[in-house]
């Protein structure tokens, strides 16, 4: 074989391990790209509605289990819980008949309050009047 040959042989033997390579490392991206929005979801999921308050559009209401939920949640992190204007913090390895007045099908308006940086701080909920 003549040198001109070899050259084109190795010329085109890199070419096709360069795209090889390119397509690989795009699978590669987008495998690591679903499974990382895959675990976001799941981890709203778990969170509850607390992870997307900033993205709101509407007031929300939340029910009263809802709101049990998210006192049990949030004890032993930085974000304080009121339910009507009183902080609660209930830990059921300290206190297991440590209760909240919240009544668990009524309905609860939150206000979310944050710092400069967005950081969620305080949680308030608010009972709403119901109408019978």
């Amino acid at each position: 074989m003549s040198q001109n040959t070899q050259q084109l042989m190795l010329f085109c033997t890199a070419i096709v391990l360069f795209v090889t390579a390119c397509l690989y490392g795009q699978q590669s991206v987008s495998v690591l790209a679903s499974a990382l929005s895959s675990s976001v979801h799941t981890n709203e999921d778990m969170e509850g509605r607390i992870n997307t308050t900033l993205r709101i559009s509407k007031p929300l209401r939340y029910s009263g289990a809802e709101v049990l939920h998210t006192v049990r949640q949030m004890t032993g992190t930085a974000v304080e819980v009121q339910v009507d204007g009183k902080k609660y913090t209930i830990d059921p390895l300290i206190n297991r008949s440590a209760t909240i007045p919240v009544h668990v099908s009524a309905s609860y308006k939150p206000e979310f309050m944050r710092d400069d940086s967005g950081e969620l701080l305080r949680i308030a909920f608010w009972r709403e009047a119901s109408i019978n």
